[in-house]
C-alpha cells in the first residue's frame, strides 16, 4: 500500500537536513558564498558529502547510502528552503547515473565530493566548472560529458553559477528514468521555496503593522497567504506522491513526476512574486532576501528545459519507465 506519510526514519532524515542547515546556511551565508569563485565554501561542500546528502540515492553495494527518491525529496525540500548553495541537485544525480553505468569510480569520486557535476540546459551550463562533469538528459537516457572549458555568463539566479561550456568525452551515457528523478528533485526544491516564501509573508504580515494594525488583517495581503498555504499542501501531495510512484516501480511516475515538476513550477514562481508584494517597498529591494527565492524558482522552472515539454509528457498516454 502507497502511503504520502512519511515513515520515522524519514521523519529523522528530514529533521537532521534541517537541524544542520539551521546552523550553518543562513541566507547571509547563501549571499556570502555566492561571492567565491566555485558559489560554495570547500568545508561547506565537505560537509555535504560526509552527511552522506551525495550518497543518498546510490545503492549500498557500490558505496551509497542505498535510500530512494522519496528520502531524496525530503533532503531538497529542506535544500529549497535555505536556498543552500553548491551544485548539490546535479552531483547527486550524476552519482545516480553512474551508478546505473557500472562506474564506481567516478561514483566514489562523486559521493566524497572530490567531483562535481553541473547540468546542461540548451546551451548553458549550470553549476559546472572545468575539470567537472556535466549532466546531459533526455526522456530516456542519462550521460555525464566532461566539462574542458567554461565561460562565465550573467543568469538569473545570482546565487547559481551559469556558463558557456566547451564539453569534453562522453564518460558514461545509461538508459533509465533519470528525468523523471531531476522533476522530483527539483519539484521538491521548488516546494522548499514555497514553503519558505509562506512563512516569510505569514511572519511579516503579523508584525509588519500600517494604520495601525497588522497588514495581514488586509484582505489583499492574507488572501495572498493563504494562495501560498494551499499551493505548498497541494504541491507537496503531488512530490511525494511522485517520489513513493516511483519508489514502487508504478508505470505511471513519468507522468506523475511531470505533474508535480510543472505545478511546483507554476506556484513557485507565483507564491515568490506574491512575497514580494507582501513586503512592499522593501520587498523590491537587493538588501531583502524576497528576491533570491524569486530567482531561485525561475532558475529550477527552467533547469530541465522548456515547461512545454513537461507538459507533453503531462498529456502523453502514461508508459512504464521501468520495463
Amino acid at each position: 500500500m502507497i502511503t504520502l506519510v512519511p515513515d520515522e526514519e524519514q521523519r529523522e532524515i528530514a529533521k537532521s537536513v534541517s537541524d544542520f542547515l539551521e546552523k550553518s546556511v543562513t541566507i547571509a551565508t547563501v549571499r556570502e558564498q555566492s561571492l567565491t569563485p566555485d558559489g560554495v565554501s570547500e568545508d561547506l561542500w565537505a560537509s555535504y558529502a560526509d552527511l552522506g546528502w551525495l550518497a543518498l540515492g546510490v545503492p549500498e553495494e557500490v558505496g551509497g547510502v542505498g535510500l530512494g527518491v522519496a528520502e531524496e525529496m525530503l533532503l531538497f525540500v529542506e535544500l529549497g528552503r535555505r536556498l543552500a548553495p553548491g551544485p548539490l541537485r546535479t552531483t547527486i544525480l550524476a552519482a545516480r547515473i553512474a551508478a546505473a553505468a557500472g562506474r564506481e569510480d567516478l561514483v566514489a569520486e562523486l559521493v566524497s565530493g572530490e567531483r562535481r557535476a553541473g547540468i546542461a540546459v540548451g546551451d548553458l551550463v549550470v553549476d559546472a566548472r572545468p575539470g567537472d562533469l556535466l549532466v546531459v538528459l533526455t526522456e530516456t537516457t542519462g550521460s555525464l560529458v566532461e566539462v574542458a572549458a567554461t565561460e562565465p555568463v550573467d543568469g538569473v539566479d545570482p546565487t547559481t553559477r551559469v556558463a558557456r561550456a566547451t564539453r569534453g568525452a562522453t564518460a558514461v551515457e545509461v538508459d533509465g528514468p533519470f528525468l523523471t528523478i531531476a522533476r522530483i528533485h527539483a519539484a521538491a526544491e521548488l516546494l522548499g521555496v514555497i514553503e519558505a516564501v509562506r512563512d516569510m509573508s505569514a511572519f511579516y504580515a503579523q508584525t509588519r503593522q500600517q494604520f495601525g494594525v497588522p497588514i495581514g488583517t488586509f484582505q489583499a495581503v492574507k488572501h495572498r497567504c493563504a494562495d501560498m498555504a494551499v499551493a505548498a499542501y497541494a504541491v507537496r501531495s503531488q512530490v511525494a506522491f511522485a517520489a513513493v510512484k516511483f519508489d514502487a516501480g508504478e508505470p505511471d511516475a513519468s507522468f506523475q513526476a511531470a505533474s508535480a515538476y510543472a505545478l511546483a513550477a507554476r506556484h513557485a514562481q507565483k507564491s515568490t512574486a506574491d512575497n514580494i508584494q507582501n513586503h512592499g517597498g522593501i520587498g523590491f529591494t537587493w538588501e531583502q532576501d524576497s528576491h533570491l527565492f524569486l530567482k531561485r524558482a525561475h532558475l529550477l522552472s527552467r533547469l530541465l528545459g522548456v515547461l512545454r515539454d513537461t507538459y507533453e509528457v503531462v498529456l502523453e498516454p502514461p508508459r512504464n519507465d521501468f520495463i
